[in-house]
């Protein structure tokens, strides 16, 4: 029924009705906001498991009513290209860096590469001291006080960027490690948000997009401390990334400036 429906109406003609169906009939201004949270919402939202094209295709629509951003051009590139402007002496003592994503899947790895391209100076010998980049999703809530406190700061101090909550963590000890946070606009409670969040996970293959990390980068490229990529080189036959609890560290080649061919 899925390949008719995408085969009998055009792609303006499927958002229309994507968002006639996920508009919730108590919002004000008939787009889709997921708010409140109702049962005529959780229902709405069975339409994303009808199949993988149809899964996408309302997400974008959620997140374009959500000012949610997926691809270039991004804000992300612009934030982190400002950072070196206004605070360049300080991140070339940065060493290691890491960031925390809500997923760690084809749509958020695009986001963040986006931005992380405007790092890669920092991995050069003599423009910076950046060792290695973790990216990271947390699939459970927080339980310690360090992690609440750490929520709250990024409700409370966050940007907005790309539609998403986006800061970086308070100074900490260690003066060489800067963290960032980042996260979806809160549409429910932590137990909805979870379940929405499982809902919208785009379960596309990312090996292609980790080698355009790697590329990028050189050096090494690791899942969950497994290699993969080593000096071009894919390592592992498979990623084996865990979307929603997974961690990613890439380990630059550092090389002289001059050495960069692109």
């Amino acid at each position: 029924m899925s390949h008719r429906f995408l085969d009998a109406f055009p792609r303006e003609i499927r958002d229309q009705i994507y968002t006639y169906i996920l508009t919730s009939s108590s919002s004000p201004s008939n787009a889709v906001t997921l708010s409140p949270w109702t049962f005529e919402v959780t229902r709405s939202l069975s339409l994303l498991r009808t199949c993988k094209q149809i899964q996408r295709e309302c997400k974008e629509i959620i997140w374009r009513h959500n000012g949610l951003y997926l691809r270039c051009p991004t804000e992300i590139f612009t934030r982190f290209s400002s950072l070196m402007e206004v605070d360049g002496l300080r991140l070339r003592r940065i060493r290691h860096m890491e960031i925390v994503l809500e997923l760690l899947d084809k749509d958020d790895l695009e986001w963040i590469l986006s931005g992380l391209k405007a790092l890669v100076q920092l991995t050069h010998v003599g423009s910076g001291s950046l060792e290695s980049i973790t990216l990271l999703a947390i699939h459970e809530r927080p339980r310690g006080v360090n992690e609440f406190l750490e929520e709250m700061h990024l409700m409370c101090s966050g940007d907005w960027v790309d539609g998403r909550l986006f800061a970086a963590m308070p100074d900490n000890d260690i003066e060489t490690t800067l963290v960032f946070k980042s996260s979806w606009p809160h549409f429910s409670n932590w137990g909805k948000q979870r379940w929405l969040r499982e809902m919208l996970l785009n379960r596309s293959d990312t090996t292609a997009l980790l080698k355009e990390i790697h590329t990028i980068f050189g050096g090494e490229l690791l899942i969950d401390g497994s290699l993969l990529f080593k000096d071009g080189a894919q390592v592992a036959k498979t990623s084996k990334l865990n979307p929603r609890d997974g961690e990613i560290k890439i380990v630059p080649n550092r090389v002289p400036l001059t050495a960069r061919s692109w």
